[in-house]
């Protein structure tokens, strides 16, 4: 069970607005009487302080009154009380908060309002909060911790349980100062009490105790925790306690007071502890009991799991209990109970996992005690899903949370869930009831990831037969399992696979069948595509045998059937403009196919010189359809960036290949294509479309500059964007010489681009590519102009509209694009001397940095890599300078 968060107390009068006053009523320090750190003055030693606030349970009431004139007018009061003496007010708020006579609703709101003058635990307040209390007279403290004691007794619920709050609170800050020593004593009395001590007392103080203890940086003397813990543990016992609601809150107790015990060290305290568990678990006379004792039981595995083992079978023969449907299932105990296990397999795995990372390490013994308890859980839960499969599955039903505890146990026991599923699986798997049949599929996908492939292989034809299933939620389930399959069990390179080369032509003939299904199986065709392809995508590495770099070779003869089922797919779902986001999976798919197709293979070639044409057509649709409302216009401009990320990854598997002349064939419809979208208002689809010419370009080479003349229609700096700038480079660095007729006009925006802040770095860092692209006449043409905009640019003046805030880390990227741009013009330049006066300005570029104490380590990289850079290349000057010299 989580932790219990403390919480405000429950409001009494729905019908009003939240009291937003009261929530933040502590002043700041120096703010009214008592705010500001001294004592405040009282009476006489030895007498009591009476508050001076004789009419603040009308204010109180008032403050709740469904009449907004009214409530302004009593919040108003309550905050100038509070800043005028809080001291005072604090305890006229602890006395109508133990008063009896006092009305249920005005005890509730001084209840709130007392805890938040002291509760900042989770606020930047809290250390204000904490000294402001500290700083209250002795005698105030004394008799408001007083009220708060009374007040655990009053038989009204919601002052006990704000009352309990309270005292947790403020034993966390008296406690560790040596303040409220008796506190724990004063509670055990109120415990012993056996005849005279009413249950609501109990109860509260119980509550008090759960709160106390919550605060694990709290310390306490051992015969203390031992006092706390007999009295506990009395309270649970259900022969000497009739009272459930007390059992309850000492169940609750239980579990903040056992991490004060020496429950990992001391057997006889773990057993008394365990054995108090153990019997409210088996409590038939109230579920909350039950439902406490499984979370007490969470809270302990959470920490001692290690330390569990001899109590294994107990608390398996009360989970068959909880789950039995004989003793009447309770969906929380359930819940609880499940969640207990999917505990201890959680931190097993994470044991496992560092023993992985850190095997001299970690030497904490295995968990292999567990594993029969857990193979004797496995027929439970799978009872549990059948039983529970005809429920609303949410997140917090019982039929998922045995699901998800079921692939905990996989994870954790391996291959010996694999009998016990399989026999459920084929019980169930081909009965008339499609949720038996679902369910069945379902417990294959969640076991994946414990059993070997080995022995979860044979289950595949299953699997492939409910591909084939009449009712549609069997087969988008069955084709999402085949996805998780290939998610998890799928890298061909690495010998690891679920299926085998006989099983591949009936998988890929389902899948491409599939595909052309109704939308809810579609979509899972193109998950499972899409991990299919990712398992092909193996690097290059000495741990991948040579041979099989090519194994993606087996999808080339199911390419083009593959192709047709995610295009179908991606065209199935009419309920949303433009068919997105359905259709969102079935691009990516696309892509991932592409990326991975072999293109020595003539099938995968051909399949994807026929996908280019068809994906342009689906693009040039898309820019010329209307938009009517705003979700049809960002589905649009959506499809429009997926398209583009879709031929972006044909031109690049194309360009790369013996094919490339059929990306220089459609090269002009492509750029123009791809200049339309860098239009559009959506900044994702003008960085695909960007990344897309770049692409064309590599691809189609020196030719590129015949389609220039499209590019620079629609060169301008509206359109400029960090990665359109990256794409300007690339289209200098394809060209060469060969852009000199365009290199003026380019320049010439890129220097108007530099009143735009946001650029700057980019613009600067374009230069430098720019510089090394077109080397000799870059130095003729544009040397003296940009030299002159790297010294503007270092000057901080150069951005002083920026605001403070953003400033230094607009400097530091600044600066970062001034060292590419150096970089780059020093690489690129050929005459020496030209070269000496670049690399004057850089030596007083980076001194100014090395005096600025505000620049971050990634400027400092910079600077230093440019600084070899500029070493290397006096290196390769020096003979010409000789040279020179010389003459």
């Amino acid at each position: 069970m989580p932790k219990r968060k403390r919480e405000t107390t429950d409001d009494p009068n729905p019908h009003r607005r939240p009291l937003g006053v009261t929530a933040t009523a502590s002043p700041p320090p120096g703010a009214g009487a008592g705010a500001s750190g001294d004592p405040a003055p009282g009476p006489l030693d030895g007498q009591l302080i009476q508050p001076a606030m004789d009419n603040i349970t009308q204010i109180l009431k008032d403050a709740q009154d469904p009449d907004n004139n009214i409530r302004l007018v009593a919040e108003c009061k309550l905050k100038q009380l509070q800043e005028r003496n809080r001291p005072n007010f604090l305890l006229s708020l602890s006395a109508e908060l133990s008063s009896d006579a006092s009305p249920p609703e005005c005890r509730c709101l001084a209840g709130i309002m007392l805890k938040n003058s002291v509760e900042g635990k989770y606020s930047e307040d809290n250390s204000i909060l904490i000294e402001q209390w500290n700083n209250l007279d002795q005698r105030i403290k004394s008799q408001i911790k007083e009220s708060l004691l009374i007040t655990l007794g009053s038989l009204a619920p919601q002052a006990r349980h704000a009352s309990s709050q309270i005292i947790g609170r403020l034993a966390y800050i008296e406690i560790p100062s040596q303040g409220w020593q008796d506190l724990i004593g004063r509670l055990l009395r109120n415990m012993a009490q056996q005849g005279a001590s009413p249950a609501t007392l109990k109860q509260a103080t119980l509550e008090a105790l759960e709160y106390v203890f919550e605060e694990k940086t709290l310390r306490f003397e051992k015969d203390t925790i031992n006092g706390v813990l007999d009295a506990v543990i009395r309270a649970m016992n259900h022969q000497a306690e009739k009272s459930f609601q007390v059992r309850v809150a000492a169940v609750k107790a239980l579990q903040n007071v056992h991490k004060f015990a020496d429950f990992a060290s001391d057997d006889d305290c773990r057993n008394r502890i365990m054995t108090a568990i153990s019997d409210a678990a088996k409590s038939d006379e109230a579920v909350e009991v039950k439902h406490a004792a499984f979370g007490c039981l969470t809270a302990i595995a959470s920490k001692y799991y290690m330390e569990l083992e001899p109590y294994m079978e107990t608390t398996l023969s009360l989970t068959t209990e909880a789950l039995s449907l004989e003793g009447g299932v309770d969906e929380t105990v359930a819940l609880e109970c499940i969640e207990f296990w999917s505990t201890i397999c959680r931190k097993v795995i994470k044991l496992r996992e560092k023993r992985k990372r850190f095997p001299r390490v970690i030497l904490t013994a295995d968990c292999h005690f567990l594993e029969n308890p857990l193979c004797s859980l496995v027929p439970l839960l799978l009872q549990t899903l059948s039983l529970h499969q005809e429920r609303d599955v949410d997140e917090l039903n019982i039929f998922m949370s045995a699901m998800t505890c079921l692939g905990l146990v996989a994870r954790t026991i391996g291959d010996a869930v694999v009998p016990f599923a399989r026999q459920f699986i084929e019980g169930n798997i081909k009965v008339a009831d499609w949720r038996s049949r679902k369910t069945a599929i379902s417990v294959l996908g969640v076991i994946l990831e414990g059993p070997s492939i080995e022995k979860l292989a044979p289950v595949v034809g299953l699997l492939m037969d409910k591909m084939e299933d009449p009712h549609m939620e069997i087969r988008g389930t069955a084709t999402c399992t085949l996805g998780q399959v290939f998610e998890l069990l799928h890298s061909p390179a690495l010998d690891k696979r679920f299926f085998t080369n006989e099983d591949f032509p009936r998988i890929m003939a389902a899948l491409s069948k599939r595909g052309k299904d109704v939308p809810e199986v579609s979509k899972e065709v193109c998950e499972a595509i899409y991990f299919l392809a990712r398992g092909y995508d193996v690097p290059i590495s000495s741990e991948v045998d040579h041979s099989k770099k090519k194994i993606s070779s087996e999808l080339s003869p199911f390419l083009s059937g593959v192709i047709d089922a995610i295009l179908s797919a991606s065209e199935l779902d009419k309920k949303t403009p433009f068919g997105l986001p359905a259709s969102a999976s079935a691009y990516g798919a696309l892509i991932e196919i592409v990326r991975v197709s072999n293109m020595w293979d003539f099938e995968a070639v051909i399949a994807i010189m026929d996908l280019m044409p068809r994906i342009m057509r689906r693009l040039n649709t898309a820019l010329d359809a209307k938009a009517i409302s705003s979700d049809d216009k960002t589905n649009r401009q959506n499809l429009q960036a997926l398209l583009c990320d879709v031929l972006h990854a044909i031109i690049e598997k194309l360009g790369n290949s013996l094919h490339a002349d059929k990306v220089r064939e459609s090269a002009q419809s492509m750029s123009l294509q791809f200049c339309r979208v860098l239009t559009c208002d959506c900044s994702t689809a003008c960085d695909k479309a960007a990344l897309a010419i770049g692409a064309l370009a590599r691809a189609v080479g020196p030719k590129f500059l015949d389609h220039m003349p499209i590019f620079l229609q629609y060169y301008s700096v509206k359109l400029f964007s960090p990665i359109y700038l990256e794409v300007i480079g690339t289209i200098f660095h394809v060209l060469g010489d060969e852009i000199l007729p365009c290199c003026d006009d380019m320049m010439d925006v890129l220097y108007e681009g530099l009143s735009k802040p946001k650029l700057k770095p980019q613009i600067l860092a374009c230069f430098g590519e720019i510089a090394l692209a077109i080397g000799k006449h870059f130095e003729e043409y544009h040397l003296q102009a940009v030299r002159k905009k790297l010294k503007e640019a270092a000057n901080p003046r150069y951005y002083a509209n920026v605001s403070d805030e953003d400033k230094v880390d607009y400097g530091n990227q600044l600066r970062q694009g001034i060292c590419k741009a150096y970089s780059g013009i020093l690489r690129g330049i050929k005459d020496q001397k030209s070269g000496l006066k670049v690399a004057a300005d850089l030596v007083e570029f980076i001194e100014a940095v090395s005096e600025d104490e505000s620049r971050d380590a990634r400027v400092t990289s910079a600077a230093v890599d440019v600084l070899d850079q500029f070493g290397f290349m006096a290196e390769s000057w020096k003979q010409g300078l000789i040279s020179e010299l010389g003459r």
